[in-house]
């Protein structure tokens, strides 16, 4: 890895989750050499951080796979297969120019490459607080924010916050891990695909879930851990009710912010990265992909990701090599560069 630092690559990627992986994919595709820096401590960015053991439904071709395995996937498809070396830990500070290669100044080091795509996902997050209610006395007591390993909630009473995707899925995702599920949200309507808020509520139909719509935590009880939870009606606070509980799962959202990027000089629009239809930055030899771009019509879905970090790779590809057609060719032709076994 330190040699590394001595080497000027084609594409330096920002970023090892999904996005970023699959962006040394299309680099290894093209023929072109990358590197990944990151500074989480793992591959997989928010998959792996935030819900590992989560079901990811929406990667076309998995009917669901858990977000840990398409992590290893992924990096067995990407860094595996085209030896990426990946800079974990690693803060890229600020950026510069020298004649052809654009310079990344690290805690660790400078990385110099041709180009730079930053697929660094909503880019640093931590997840958002209960409003209304200060949970933190609570904390590493039976409320939790991030899960690592959903089997801490086995045989539990888990009442799960919130009324968007996460809270749906981990809702779906511990019906049968937890002795009990309830789901708490201070509003009637839900925020998450349509398809699973109906699982949801077949579930509570079947009597699987406790459902407490619209209501909030008014107070917490336990003696060293969570006990039980008091809720009062969002439209009603005389009216409230008690629920026995072991776990605490608040799934509210995060905050993001662009980190050391914000002051790179790029084209900000609401916390996000401004790019072309082409995936290309403000900034000379930088292209951006993923949940950290803006433009018109702007999906942020993993899928939409992995089809932008194609698009910002095939231009950075280009730039470097400007005889290079914009348009790979198609792998059922060619197979994977560097000849491996039963390929074309």
């Amino acid at each position: 890895m330190n040699s590394d630092f001595d080497e000027v690559r084609d594409i330096t990627v920002i970023g090892a989750g999904p996005v970023g992986m699959c962006t040394s994919f299309w680099a290894g595709m093209r023929e072109a050499s990358s590197r990944i820096i990151d500074s989480l401590p793992e591959l997989g960015g928010q998959l792996t951080t935030l819900y590992p053991e989560k079901w990811v439904y929406d990667v076309p071709g998995h009917p669901r796979v858990l977000a840990k395995d398409l992590v290893e996937l992924m990096r067995r498809q990407a860094l595996e297969q085209f030896d990426v070396p990946v800079h974990l830990n690693t803060t890229a500070d600020t950026i510069s120019w020298e004649e052809d290669v654009v310079v990344l100044h690290t805690d660790k080091g400078e990385l110099r490459s041709r180009t730079v795509i930053v697929a660094g996902g909503h880019g640093a997050f931590e997840p958002k607080k209960l409003p209304g209610f200060d949970m933190t006395p609570w904390e590493g007591r039976g409320a939790h924010y991030i899960v690592g390993e959903k089997s801490v909630f086995e045989g539990k009473r888990v009442m799960i916050v919130g009324g968007g995707d996460s809270a749906m899925d981990w809702v779906i995702n511990l019906l049968d891990t937890a002795s009990e599920v309830a789901l708490v949200h201070r509003r009637e309507g839900f925020r998450a695909h349509e398809l699973t808020v109906g699982q949801v509520l077949e579930a509570a139909e079947r009597g699987d879930l406790a459902l407490h719509v619209p209501f909030q935590i008014k107070e917490v009880y336990g003696d060293g851990s969570v006990e039980r939870v008091r809720l009062f009606h969002s439209e009603d606070e005389a009216h409230e009710i008690e629920v026995e509980v072991d776990a605490i799962l608040l799934q509210l959202g995060f905050k993001t912010a662009l980190g050391p990027l914000k002051d790179w000089g790029f084209e900000v629009v609401k916390g996000a990265i401004a790019v072309d239809q082409v995936m290309k930055t403000s900034l000379d030899r930088v292209w951006a992909c993923g949940d950290i771009t803006t433009f018109d019509g702007k999906l942020k879905l993993i899928a939409t990701g992995f089809a932008e970090s194609a698009v910002a790779v095939a231009q950075a590809v280009h730039e470097i090599r400007p005889e290079t057609k914009i348009q790979p060719k198609y792998s059922t032709n060619t197979g994977v560069p560097g000849a491996v076994e039963g390929q074309p």
